[in-house]
């Protein structure tokens, strides 16, 4: 079979005039190696195309221009890299149409890494149906001024099963930097996402850890959502020791995604969590997140109306422990909340718990908001467990009482969530 496979890869190069080289892997790693250089990009269309697995694909230094790229599976074992993200760098500025930059579909043991991708019109980076998807030092990029315009998606892998982000870096999307989504079991870490509408997100998503990133400058830094009428809801998600800081940035996410997606999402956002259950946010660096250093919400915060049109569905995060956490934020809220109408609401709370006298004119909103949104009776009955310093200050905005009871009592949360 690798005789067969190291003869084709031959072949390929032969009859399609790539001037492609191809060359053994050392023991232990995949069978075939293709080889390319800036100026082959038909060849490496071809490439992908025709591939049958046990394959590596390696794009010398320089700038791959492309309308967009796809490999479609079933096929095990590929790994598509480059020379370095500054080095190797795949562009799509010439895309008029199309979902995606690069799709990927139906591949087991997939992975990408050392490579930029950047300006598509769509997602940059899209993996659909994969299970052990590795993305390894890869950047996503839409260069200049953020802009509604630019591609929903940096790195998105969706309905995949083990998946690792590694190392990576994304700027500019217009929906959400890092994704996954409807997948089981998902790593992301060391990675940076900077100048997105989210900088981060699980959404729909089993068993996710979420350590040691950064995500700054964004309207809002890291998400943990669940929508209605997905694969499965999503459970047991862990977000530590990420560095979360100045995500103050405009939301400037598509129309389209301003009903219940992350057109919702307030800037000045630090960690959010949308009525995902069982939940671990622990050990983080949250500063300067000036509308909302970390909010629990439930789904009935950004849709009234969903147990209307979805009786079945379940609105309430339930389960979600917050503790040893660090979490400052400035006494004013940022200029880009003006317009977009959840920040709006949040703000208008804000100004009458101060006429009221409930807040003093130098006190901003607490660090944490509740929606304090239940469907069962009881002090509480979600499970919402606090465990952070007298410092980190606290609200139950008591949404479902158009904020009748408003509270700021910490300590009727101080719970341990049983593992």
């Amino acid at each position: 079979m690798i005789r067969y496979l190291f003869h084709r890869a031959i072949l390929i190069c032969l009859i399609l005039m790539t001037g492609c080289t191809t060359s053994q892997k050392p023991e232990g790693t995949l069978g075939t190696v293709l080889v390319f250089s800036p100026g082959q990009e038909n060849d490496i269309r071809a490439a992908l195309i025709d591939i049958k697995g046990d394959t590596e694909i390696v794009l010398k230094e320089g700038i791959y221009r492309f309308d967009k790229i796809s490999l479609q599976g079933p096929v095990n074992k590929v790994i598509f890299r480059g020379a370095h993200p500054e080095k190797t760098i795949i562009d799509f500025s010439g895309q008029t149409s199309g979902g995606e930059g690069m799709r990927v579909d139906n591949v087991t043991d997939f992975e990408i890494r050392d490579i930029q991708l950047r300006e598509s019109v769509g997602d940059l980076l899209k993996v659909k149906d994969g299970k052990d998807v590795r993305f390894i030092n890869v950047h996503t990029v839409w260069l200049g001024e953020p802009d509604t315009d630019n591609g929903g998606y940096g790195i998105y892998p969706v309905l995949c099963e083990n998946v690792l982000i590694d190392g990576c870096y994304v700027r500019g999307a217009s929906d959400a930097g890092i994704y996954v989504g409807q997948s089981i079991n998902a790593v992301i870490k060391n990675s940076k996402a900077e100048f997105c509408v989210a900088g981060i997100e699980v959404e729909n998503t089993i068993n996710a850890e979420v350590y040691n990133n950064e995500a700054s400058n964004n309207a809002g830094g890291i998400l943990v959502f669940d929508h209605p009428g997905l694969k499965h809801d999503g459970r047991n998600v862990s977000v530590y020791r990420n560095h979360v800081h100045d995500n103050n940035y405009r939301n400037f996410a598509p129309a389209a995604n301003s009903a219940t997606g992350v057109g919702n999402l307030p800037p000045g956002t630090g960690v959010m969590v949308l009525r995902t259950s069982n939940v671990q946010v622990y050990e983080n660096e949250i500063h300067h997140n000036n509308t909302m250093s970390v909010g629990i919400l439930s789904y009935l915060t950004v849709d009234q109306d969903i147990l209307q049109n979805n009786p079945e569905f379940d609105p309430i995060p339930r389960d979600i422990t917050l503790r040893n956490n660090k979490i400052t934020k400035a006494k004013t809220f940022p200029r880009t909340v003006e317009g977009h109408t959840l920040a709006q609401n949040i703000v208008n709370i804000h100004q009458m718990l101060t006429a009221s006298g409930i807040l003093s004119p130098e006190q901003g909103m607490p660090h944490i908001l509740y929606d304090g949104i239940a469907t069962s009776p009881g002090v509480n009955p979600n499970r919402l467990c606090i465990d952070e310093t007298d410092e980190i200050t606290f609200i139950n905005l008591d949404f479902a009482n158009d904020h009748t009871n408003i509270h700021f009592d910490k300590s009727l949360y101080i719970c341990k969530l049983q593992p």
